[in-house]
C-alpha cells in the first residue's frame, strides 16, 4: 500500500474519531439545536474544534479518494466556512451552520460512507 492510501486510512479514521467526539459532546450536554449550542460554551469549543480538525485532515485527503465520498465531499464549503469562523472569529459563530454542519457530520449514512471508503482502500490496496 502506497503512503497516499495509508495516509487516507489515517485522515478518515480520524475524521471518525472526531465525529464521534461531536456525537458525545452533544449526548454529553443535551445539544439538540442551535440554541442549545449557542448556550453551552464548553460544547461550542469541542464541536468547533472537532470541525476544524476535520476539515484539516479532509484537505489531506487525495481528491481520488474524496470523490468516492459523494456525502463527505459535499461538506467542503459548510467545513471550510466553519473551520475560518471558528478559527479566525470566534465570537461571531453563527450556530445554525454549526448545528446544520453537526447534524450532517453525525448522520449515520455519512459515517457508513466515510467507513466504507476506508474500508474500500484497504482492500484495493493490500499491503506489500
Amino acid at each position: 500500500m502506497n503512503q497516499s492510501h495509508k495516509l487516507d486510512i489515517i485522515c478518515i479514521d480520524k475524521i471518525l474519531k472526531y465525529v464521534k467526539t461531536i456525537n458525545d459532546a452533544c449526548a454529553m450536554f443535551n445539544i439538540g439545536s442551535a440554541d442549545d449550542l449557542e448556550n453551552n460554551h464548553i460544547c461550542q469549543l469541542a464541536i468547533t474544534q472537532a470541525i476544524t480538525n476535520i476539515y484539516e485532515l479532509r484537505q489531506k485527503m487525495q481528491d481520488t479518494t474524496l470523490t468516492e465520498m459523494a456525502q463527505f465531499s459535499k461538506l467542503r464549503l459548510g467545513l471550510k466556512a466553519a473551520r475560518n469562523i471558528a478559527s479566525h472569529d470566534y465570537d461571531s459563530l453563527d450556530f445554525g451552520i454549526i448545528n446544520r454542519i453537526v447534524k450532517q457530520l453525525s448522520s449515520q449514512a455519512l459515517i457508513k460512507e466515510l467507513e466504507m471508503a476506508r474500508d474500500g482502500i484497504r482492500q484495493n490496496n493490500p499491503s506489500d
